[in-house]
């Protein structure tokens, strides 16, 4: 097929650089018929020119909500070699974060709610609104797929990759599926995932080229 000249919403499906462009026309060369998981790039641009351009501060409102309910600043309680895990990797990528935005996070046990600072809060949308509807596409794959917006950062910052920071973000699933083994649905859904935000990282990639 060849690459449309408008999105599903009938807007105009042009592109930041003739680099994304490429890749894109690509996947269309290679598919039969429009499907987002065999054609990831023009689903996030999709996303970025039909549901982001003229949405931004709604969508970074939405992602604040991850500043307060960060996985890493939740740690486990009901292993001490899990939470020690936690504190090991989670507070380095922590550490990183707040010295990235001058302002320490506060961590919690437990499922005992834990607000931010406002001058966190503030810092964090100061970020987002740096972002145009391209990053913001992929910001909103990776903040969702990791449960953290701390870990989309560091991918989109490129203090970490996206693998990497995935297998972080998974530590108390990895722990539970040793403990009481895999489960094949589970083991599916975040194979899906991690396809997601491995593709949301090419994606940012490509929009710095």
């Amino acid at each position: 097929m060849t690459l449309p000249t408008h999105t599903p919403a009938k807007n105009s499906f042009t592109f930041p650089n003739s680099i994304l462009a490429e890749k894109v026309s690509l996947e269309w060369q290679a598919g039969k018929k429009y499907s987002p998981s065999s054609m990831p790039l023009t689903a996030l641009a999709y996303t970025a020119i039909d549901k982001i351009a003229d949405r931004k501060n709604e969508i970074i409102e939405v992602l604040m909500v991850y500043v307060d309910s960060d996985t890493l600043t939740y740690r486990a309680t009901g292993s001490e070699a899990l939470a020690k895990l936690q504190e090991e990797k989670w507070g380095e990528v922590l550490q990183w974060a707040g010295a990235r935005f001058d302002v320490a996070w506060q961590v919690t046990s437990g499922v005992m709610p834990v607000e931010q600072s406002p001058v966190l809060h503030k810092a964090i949308e100061r970020y987002l609104q740096t972002l145009d509807e391209w990053k913001l596409a992929a910001f909103c794959v990776l903040s969702s797929g990791f449960s953290s917006i701390v870990l989309a950062i560091a991918v989109c910052e490129e203090y970490l990759s996206a693998g990497d920071a995935f297998i972080i973000s998974r530590l108390e699933e990895e722990a539970q599926a040793e403990q009481w083994g895999r489960d094949d649905e589970a083991e599916m859904r975040a194979a899906n995932m991690k396809k997601e935000i491995i593709d949301a990282e090419r994606f940012l990639h490509l929009l710095k080229a």
